[in-house]
């Protein structure tokens, strides 16, 4: 999902990938994502809509992975 003219550290991550680099279930990210408790990126709900599109950028993931990791 690279694009050139994206900024480095903003590259998207797929929810799917991002579960798997911090080992843990995509539902249990979904909902951490959504409660605003993973700095990862950020949970969209539009107006009206059941399902949330969830942003999650490289940049943010490599530095939380780097936190958690020490």
């Amino acid at each position: 999902m690279k694009n050139e003219n994206t900024e480095p550290g903003m590259e998207r991550v797929k929810t799917k990938e991002a579960a798997q680099e911090l080992n843990m279930d995509l539902e249990t990210l979904q909902y951490l994502m959504r409660k605003e408790r993973l700095p990862i990126g950020q949970a969209v709900r539009k107006e009206n809509a059941k399902r949330c599109t969830y942003y999650i950028y490289r940049g943010l993931l490599d530095q939380y992975k780097k936190q958690i990791t020490g």
